[in-house]
């Protein structure tokens, strides 16, 4: 299925904390690799077993690709950048990012809970760095090249349009090789339909995002979480359509009556585990979108956060 000299490293589990897919591509100079995957050291050596069986040693890494800069994808940097010295391509916006990880509590919008009073820990805590390190342990990296959507990466033997995709990460980025058809979305589409944040592009990106990717001519689809799927067009539409079928239950759990913003958290996201994140998050993504459109309005403390569905159906 894959093209000739590209190989794909697959994590047996596909839902967090499962380390994402690995793109290995072969030339005349070694190995370049797409991701990298969690920081356990025990990932990594999987990492290392999976190049030596294809002819590599981690040496002859000379390119690392970052589709961004979240520890599933980039968290074995810190074993892989002790034993070789490869440029790191990543988009301009995760490039601070990846240089300090702290910054990662602000695109994963953690503020967000305490700001309507949902959150049962002190602030301090949480931290999503902290949360990481004993489930994808994340890494620190300082990139050497940018990825500019538009523009085009050579790797081996093959031209990758850079396709930008945000909602799950601003500079997210997904390639398109048009000569093969391959489509490679990272975490844009997969098995899983991952979770958006308002400051990593929120809804509005991924929904954009998802209309760059569905124009294109892909033959097939290969994600950062799941297997290969010949039929790119309708995994993209199954994840638009589940994007906007979460907005349609928002909807008619306002449609009775207005709701406090932490009310309806609960009410769209029954698992308290995710009460902190992701779900005030998406959450706030959603009303983003709908705000702008004039079908909701979200009142502030004085209003109790109160969230009142202005069209009536």
């Amino acid at each position: 299925m894959l093209p000739e000299g590209i190989f794909l490293h697959r994590d047996k589990e596909t839902v967090w904390p499962a380390s994402a897919n690995v793109l290995a591509i072969k030339d005349s100079d070694g190995v370049s690799l797409v991701d990298v995957g969690c920081g356990h050291e025990e990932t990594y050596l999987r990492l290392k077993d999976f190049l030596s069986s294809h002819g590599f040693e981690i040496d002859d890494v000379h390119t690392v690709v970052l589709t961004h800069a979240h520890p599933d994808h980039m968290g074995a940097m810190r074993f892989l950048l002790e034993e070789a010295n490869p440029r790191i391509f990543l988009h301009p916006v995760e490039m601070p990012l990846a240089a300090d990880p702290s910054r990662l509590n602000h695109t994963f919008g953690m503020d967000i809970p305490f700001r309507y009073g949902m959150a049962e820990i002190p602030r301090e805590r949480a931290d999503i760095i902290e949360y990481f390190r004993g489930l994808c342990p994340m890494a620190s990296a300082e990139a050497t090249h940018r990825l500019l959507p538009g523009e085009e990466l050579r790797l081996g033997g093959y031209c990758f349009q850079i396709v930008e995709t945000p909602g799950h990460a601003n500079g997210l980025v997904s390639l398109f090789e048009k000569r093969t058809g391959m489509l490679f979305s990272a975490d844009a589409v997969g098995e899983v339909v991952a979770w958006y944040a308002p400051d990593s592009g929120g809804l509005i990106g991924f929904l954009e995002g998802l209309e760059r990717l569905a124009v294109l001519p892909a033959g097939f689809l290969v994600p950062s979480h799941g297997g290969v799927s010949v039929r790119p067009a309708e995994e993209i539409a199954r994840t638009r359509a589940y994007l906007l079928r979460r907005e349609e239950k928002i909807v008619r759990e306002l449609t009775a009556e207005p709701l406090p913003f932490p009310d309806l958290v609960k009410r769209i996201f029954k698992n308290q585990l995710i009460h902190l994140f992701p779900g005030p998050q998406i959450i706030q993504c959603h009303l983003d979108k709908l705000e702008a459109e004039g079908r909701v309005r979200c009142h502030g403390p004085e209003g109790g956060f109160l969230v009142e569905l202005l069209e009536r159906g």
